[in-house]
């Protein structure tokens, strides 16, 4: 099991995980987007698949997002 950190870096982790949120919802719509390019190369579907992937990469970025926020939530309850 994990121990819990330190309570003076506490916040310091909070602001790292809540930072992380704009870096992560940039790249994941842009990694779709790339997979996207690629399969619309190799299969030649127009741009198609890029929708799809960059959907998909903005739906997973905003899973991740909420994710962490209920993770700080939960550490600043901890307090």
């Amino acid at each position: 099991m994990a121990r819990s950190p330190d309570p003076k870096f506490r916040s310091v982790r909070t602001i790292g995980l809540l930072g992380s949120i704009p870096l992560l919802l940039a790249v994941a719509p842009l990694m779709g987007y790339g997979i996207g390019y690629y399969l619309d190369r190799w299969l030649h579907t127009g741009w198609v698949l890029r929708l799809v992937f960059v959907g998909l990469g903005f739906v997973a970025g905003v899973r991740e997002m909420l994710r962490l926020l209920r993770r700080a939530r939960q550490e600043s309850d901890e307090r």
